[in-house]
């Protein structure tokens, strides 16, 4: 279950961003916990494009403590920046690449093709699939994710 305060920052973000011509989507484990997967969310996580984040960090400009800024590690690679709003952070990650574990390569993630609407509490938040996210932590190797979330939609296939 997503908490409260997660619930309220994602409202004031839709509300910003839904009437724009950002392409974004919330994934991650607060989208999981939106869509009833029993996850426990930290963060937000913003995936857009390149323009998309330059945007988002210009319109919610009152919150950055990390810039957008090409940003790349041992398995990530994407335009980078972290706002903080309610004491939660909000990572925004831009074009953003996943280096596959066999073979070294690096592999785009293609976050919008499994975009969907959930509907919270009256606000339209666009968000991945749970396959889309399966598919996505099994991709960078996150297991114990990739059980709950298997299980709950085997669970909701029933």
């Amino acid at each position: 279950m997503l908490p409260k305060k997660h619930t309220k920052v994602l409202k004031f973000i839709a509300e910003k961003l839904n009437n724009t011509n950002i392409n974004w989507i919330v994934v991650g484990s607060t989208n999981l916990a939106m869509q009833g997967v029993d996850i426990e969310p930290n963060d937000i996580d913003i995936l857009t494009d390149k323009k998309g984040a330059f945007e988002i960090e210009k319109i919610l400009q009152d919150f950055v403590t990390k810039p957008v800024k090409y940003s790349e590690n041992k398995k990530f690679r994407s335009y980078y920046g972290i706002l903080k709003i309610e004491d939660i952070e909000i990572e925004i990650m831009g074009d953003l690449v996943n280096k596959k574990a066999i073979g070294d390569l690096w592999n785009e993630t293609r976050g919008f093709v499994g975009k969907i609407y959930f509907n919270l509490i009256g606000t339209k938040i666009p968000v991945n699939t749970l396959e889309k996210e399966l598919s996505a932590y099994k991709k960078i190797g996150r297991e114990k994710k990739v059980d709950k979330i298997q299980a709950f939609i085997n669970h909701n296939e029933k």
